[in-house]
């Protein structure tokens, strides 16, 4: 989206025009740290205190519980103190009756409309919201029963699905049945786009015998070279496996099974790939190293570009299957009378959408709109809104809204747009932001970060003003600066990694020796850098929690302990295998169960007593047992 007309206003004429332009629908773009919030806030107090509206007439949509709970607090600080500044009563009002303000996420926005008008939305007037954690489940039990259905009859793409989600190994996230579980959630949650997916013209079998062929020649031609140990003979050793396995006696007389030859290409592509080696000198058997290296790569070409029209195939081929899943899981919440987060989208959008009589109502029943974290809007959720804000009650299409002056007031940041698995989208957020623009929506940017020093800005400026150029993603705003720089401290420290070598550069080898070097800064950053740091006035962030199985965040823990630094570890994916938990656990465990000898024993061994073995084995001798009633 082009920014040229929100960089032609300064940071305090955008925020002026914020607080003053009460008649003018906004779209306001905010980095992080730039007070947005605050802005929002002084907006809604603004409107109120003009007398333009009452607090029961406004909605705010916020991100999460948290930020709706937060917000709501802002404004009620907010609205005492204008009222003592201003002695307003139309301030006093609104803030007396400040619960009858629509204030929350948009899913609990348009439960409240559903619970408004039940009759109209053809819901339950008692309809229960379902947690992600509950709709989680409900799922599961809906899935469980589609697919035991489905295997009992029929059912060609769940067949292709199976065999090529079976020769997964480890090296995969998850295991076959919870891969197509994921999936038919991904059709779950995307069912308000009901339309069959086009399956275009695809010569499967035909593809897959190219495939095999040219796997053949390239196996007879491999299989000979003058070195066992060459890169390139180890490589293609995929090749030959399959072939060899294809073509044993055995599997002569049966037919031939393209799902499993579909799946076993497939494989072959990815087994190739992991070991790209080239090898040099003479590949010997009359072989040419070029020659093998030219049908490796086209090979796999060939295999790419089968997997591309094979997923599509597929996708569409098990979607038409999938689709009583859908039903299955409708079903379970209809008799339930439970709605979960798509269907309060869904049921409120259908309701502002097709019913004229009530989608008037809501635009008079709401005469502001304040929309925080537009970046992470999805295309039912714009719908709903943008159908509120709406100047003409006739209009049905949000596409062609225009909304009414001063009613809409949108805060986003296409920077930090990361929710696309939400069904947020970056091009959405543009597009809506240029209709809106383009009918009489203002756009101002606010560019003074409160948060950070000049020095991180200046770096955050460099890194990203030349990256983000508005080409497939957000155009970058420049941040300005709003406070000065400590004097005699950096502002931005890059840590070197003291042992990051094996025999080479290693990740393992980063691993280990960080912990102790960051708790070593942290340890002279709280206790000798007189700086007036504390250690709740520092954290330290991952980009993962675990690696390999083990958890980082452990080492980090007992380096920060040997020093003495207080912390506080969030989610810890070890929590029960540290030595203080288990030990109190033991000590629980014994104290429950005292015929339980060897918890008693670690006990008495552990750091709560620290009893010697020879003590124990004596006492063991002497009472043929251990047990804590025993003096």
């Amino acid at each position: 989206m082009s920014t040229s007309s929100a960089r032609a206003v300064s940071d305090a004429e955008a925020r002026h025009r914020i607080r003053e332009s009460l008649d003018e629908s906004l779209i306001v773009e905010a980095s992080a740290g730039t007070g947005k919030t605050t802005e929002l806030v002084r907006r809604i107090v603004a409107v109120l205190a003009s007398g333009r509206t009452t607090i029961d007439k406004i909605a705010a949509v916020t991100f999460t519980h948290k930020a709706a709970g937060e917000l709501k607090l802002r404004l009620r600080e907010e609205l005492d103190k204008s009222r003592q500044e201003h002695s307003s009563e139309k301030l006093v009002h609104a803030l007396e009756h400040l619960e009858e303000a629509s204030i929350g996420t948009i899913h609990s926005f348009c439960a409240q409309l559903l619970r408004e008008r039940p009759v109209e939305a053809r819901v339950d007037p008692a309809f229960q919201e379902l947690s992600e954690q509950e709709a989680g489940r409900l799922y599961q039990r809906a899935f469980r029963t589609w697919l035991e259905r489905r295997l009992a009859e029929p059912s060609p793409g769940l067949r292709r699905a199976f065999a090529r989600l079976a020769w997964r190994d480890s090296w995969d996230d998850s295991p076959p049945l919870e891969q197509l579980q994921y999936a038919g959630r991904k059709l779950v949650e995307w069912r308000d786009y009901p339309a069959p997916w086009r399956r275009e013209p695809f010569a499967r079998d035909e593809e897959i015998m190219t495939v095999l062929r040219m796997a053949r020649e390239l196996a007879d031609l491999s299989s000979r070279p003058r070195r066992v140990t060459d890169n390139l003979y180890i490589g293609l050793q995929p090749v030959r496996l399959l072939m060899q396995n294809i073509d044993r006696p055995e599997n002569a007389a049966i037919p031939r099974d393209f799902d499993a030859l579909e799946s076993l290409a497939l494989k072959l592509g990815r087994d190739m790939r992991r070991d790209s080696k080239k090898g040099s000198g003479d590949y010997g058997g009359g072989a040419s190293r070029e020659d093998l290296l030219h049908r490796r790569d086209e090979l796999l070409r060939w295999i790419e570009d089968f997997r591309r029209k094979a997923d599509a195939d597929l996708a569409a081929e098990l979607r038409e299957e999938m689709s009583g899943l859908v039903e299955e899981y409708n079903e379970r919440k209809r008799r339930q009378g439970k709605l979960d987060f798509v269907d309060l989208l869904l049921c409120a959008r259908d309701l502002v959408r097709d019913q004229r009589a009530v989608r008037e109502y809501l635009q008079n029943r709401f005469s502001h709109l304040f929309i925080d974290e537009f970046q992470d809007t999805d295309p039912l959720q714009a719908e709903i809104l943008l159908l509120l804000a709406a100047d003409d009650p006739a209009e049905s299409d949000w596409l062609n809204v225009r909304p009414v002056a001063g009613k809409l007031f949108v805060v986003g940041d296409p920077k930090q747009s990361i929710y696309k698995f939400r069904r947020a989208d970056i091009l959405l957020y543009q597009q809506v932001c240029d209709a809106m623009v383009e009918r009489g929506c203002g756009l101002v940017a606010l560019r003074k970060n409160f948060r950070s020093v000049p020095n991180l800005q200046q770096f955050v400026n460099t890194a990203f003003e030349k990256e983000m150029d508005g080409h497939g993603h957000a155009e970058y705003i420049p941040l300005e600066q709003s406070r000065e720089e400590i004097p005699g401290r950096p502002s931005l420290i890059a840590l070197p990694v003291p042992r990051p070598y094996k025999t080479r550069l290693s990740k393992e080898a980063v691993n280990k020796s960080l912990p102790d070097a960051i708790a070593a800064f942290v340890a002279w950053l709280v206790q000798d850098s007189n700086w007036g740091f504390k250690a709740r006035d520092i954290a330290i962030l991952f980009r993962r929690r675990t690696q390999g199985g083990q958890d980082l965040t452990r080492e980090y823990a007992r380096a920060l302990e040997a020093r003495g630094v207080d912390h506080l570890l969030a989610g810890s994916k070890s929590f029960h295998h540290r030595e203080e938990v288990e030990t109190v656990r033991a000590a629980l465990t014994a104290i429950e169960w005292p015929e339980d000898e060897l918890s008693v024993f670690a006990t008495l061994k552990g750091s709560l007593f620290a009893i010697p073995d020879e003590m124990l084995l004596v006492h063991k001798y002497k009472r043929d047992r251990l047990h804590p009633f025993h003096i």
